[in-house]
């Protein structure tokens, strides 16, 4: 188990909210929700102890820590009915912040971190990390998944990150895992690592163009909503410079309701930014809902759901350049495979440099705008290792590294014009031709796959 699961608050977190699933999906949260923080804890010192619980509690059904005297069974009930989980995604406990020495001496990562505020917040998770005592957290967006999975009133998927091959024991296929969501009402489970192919495609062509029209570089924003943040939020002038490419996660979302109508889809990955992500005014068309690796495997657990003795139903989905995304240097490998594989006897320069973890992205673009740079490739990851490192994996960095490698190399498919399973969703969309994923004026990849689109 990983850095989030080896941490006791952590542990503390999940335990809270592994009692808290068992009562959603057995339909007993508002019955039986007042004697949760007992159960939590049995021996309760004092009335302090108890609201940190309730407020716990509180997020892990997707609500707002409140200081106000407010029933459980209330917050239950107002949980039940939601159809969104709102934003803040990140909230701070206050009634432990009055507990520690840290927050007192303007040392937390509240004060620290200037990024706090919601204009300036990036999403990296980092102060929630670094908060010791966990005041810090993130809401969970379960309630709203179980009500969508038990009504079956709409097909629901599964779109699963590409780092999901680490997280579990070895022995946790993907075919396993997907028989596992089926089993608790999901239609299907698809891989994002497919829609990495079809951008993939997508910014090799860009790329090109850039390069022959003498451009110097060219930014990826593919997969990582904190290095877009940060570009945008930081660096304006290198806007021009970036991919208008929507992320895996957003074409997914897009592709799979644009194929299936009235489908609901939930995002399962490593990342809590991906939940500010999913909620951005231009992007929040395409995914319903997002879980985390840690959240979902608490959720198997609480279920009792035997993932190693499932049968198996597995299918190829992504190409090697798509499954490789999942880690640091990956989107860079992707699409200069594909960009070779566009023009094998063309000398176009492929020079790469990849970032991870926030301050490796923020020195790499200093020195970007200092000319200090010579690449003509950048791609940046808000967490180090990349997706493998995100702040809700289970496995540690090298082990979820070395096993997404593992599944890259197991795939004939080397790049996504390879991919059948992409190129079959570009048929069905009316894209038929490849070359029409470089015309980012044409209504289909505007709708699909280009940000900031007018609705």
């Amino acid at each position: 188990m990983s850095n989030t699961s080896n941490n006791y608050i952590q542990k503390y977190k999940m335990k809270v909210f592994n009692e808290l699933v068992k009562l959603a999906w057995f339909g007993k949260l508002e019955e039986e929700i007042e004697e949760l923080p007992q159960k939590i804890i049995e021996n309760i010192q004092d009335e302090k102890e108890r609201k940190i619980v309730e407020n716990y509690i509180r997020l892990s059904m997707g609500l707002d820590p409140v200081k106000r005297d407010r029933s459980l069974r209330e917050e239950a009930r107002q949980a039940l009915s939601l159809d969104k989980v709102k934003k803040p995604l990140v909230s701070v406990i206050e009634n432990i912040c009055e507990r520690c020495n840290r927050f007192h001496e303007g040392s937390c990562p509240i004060h620290s971190h200037d990024c706090m505020s919601t204009d300036e917040c990036i999403g990296c998770g980092q102060c929630i990390e670094e908060c010791s005592l966990g005041a810090i957290s993130d809401k969970i967006e379960f309630i709203p998944v179980v009500n969508l999975l038990q009504e079956k009133k709409y097909p629901v998927f599964a779109a699963i990150a590409p780092a999901y091959v680490g997280q579990f024991d070895p022995s946790i296929t993907p075919g396993k895992i997907r028989t596992a969501l089926k089993m608790i009402g999901f239609s299907d489970m698809i891989e994002v690592a497919t829609f990495a192919d079809i951008l993939t495609m997508k910014e090799a062509y860009e790329y090109k163009h850039i390069i022959e029209n003498n451009k110097d570089f060219f930014i990826t924003s593919c997969c990582c909503p904190v290095w877009v943040g940060m570009i945008q939020k930081k660096y304006p002038s290198l806007l021009d410079h970036m991919s208008p490419a929507v992320s895996p996660m957003i074409a997914a979302g897009r592709v799979i309701k644009a194929l299936n109508e009235n489908a609901k889809v939930v995002f399962i990955g490593p990342c809590i930014a991906k939940k500010n992500e999913a909620k951005e005014e231009n992007l929040a068309d395409a995914i319903d809902f997002v879980l985390t690796f840690r959240e979902l495997y608490e959720i198997f657990n609480a279920l009792d759901i035997d993932l190693e003795n499932l049968p198996e139903d597995n299918r190829e989905e992504a190409a090697f350049a798509g499954r490789i995304y999942a880690r640091t240097g990956g989107v860079s490998k992707a699409v200069e495979l594909t960009v070779k594989r566009l023009d094998p006897r063309s000398d176009l320069p492929f020079k790469p440099e990849a970032f991870d973890g926030a301050k490796k992205c923020k020195d790499g673009l200093d020195k970007l705008l200092a000319g200090e740079m010579d690449a003509t490739f950048i791609e940046g990851m808000g967490c180090i290792g990349g997706c493998v490192g995100g702040p809700r994996t289970i496995n540690p960095i090298e082990e979820g590294s070395k096993r997404v490698d593992e599944y890259a190399n197991a795939t004939p498919m080397k790049t996504p014009f390879d991919n059948l399973n992409a190129l079959q969703f570009l048929a069905q969309l009316g894209i038929k031709r490849y070359e029409m994923l470089k015309n980012n004026e044409d209504e289909k990849i505007r709708n699909l796959l280009i940000k900031n689109v007018e609705k």
